[in-house]
């Protein structure tokens, strides 16, 4: 995960190194920052994202999060369920709805978010053969302290980790 990481990281920087200017940049910034945080980013690696969303950036956060909406998205994972989608359809669901419990997570916004987690992790248990192709990577991201220090909002991982027995 080493490798994710420093691919985060850089793209961190450089989001921060362009004006963030719209809802969608500050999003994008939430998520990096938030997925970075996750795999284990050092507070030095975050620093200028911090100061950006503790700074400058705390009125468009704030409007970002008025505006975020996880229906659509969850939605998106449910009809992967039904719909015989392939491995790569339901790899982008499920990253989609995980990229902005990520964002929440680093934002300190995590009940913006916690129905949405719950209703995830629900729809992944109730359909596991859907979301096996994701257990060895949820295996690993299962385990991680950032993940264990937001198992209320990250128990989707525990679920598609446990996917592994469906396959």
């Amino acid at each position: 995960m080493k490798v994710e990481l420093d691919e985060l990281v850089t793209q961190l920087d450089e989001l921060l190194g362009e004006p963030i200017l719209t809802e969608d940049d500050a999003l994008e910034v939430a998520i990096v920052a938030g997925l970075a945080a996750r795999l284990g980013a050092s507070d030095s690696q975050l620093e200028d994202a911090v100061d950006w969303r503790d700074g400058m950036g705390e009125d468009l956060v704030e409007s970002m999060w008025e505006q975020v909406d996880l229906d659509p998205l969850i939605a998106a994972v449910d009809a992967c369920t039904t719909s015989g989608a392939d491995e790569l359809a339901v790899e982008k669901a499920l990253y989609d709805v995980d990229d902005v419990i990520a964002a929440a997570v680093w934002c300190g916004e995590a009940n913006r978010v916690r129905a949405s987690a719950r209703e995830l992790a629900s729809i992944v248990r109730m359909v596991p053969e859907t979301f096996a192709s994701e257990a060895a990577f949820a295996a690993k991201v299962a385990v991680l302290p950032g993940v264990a220090d937001h198992i209320g909002l990250y128990d989707y991982w525990l679920a598609l980790a446990d996917t592994a027995a469906a396959s």
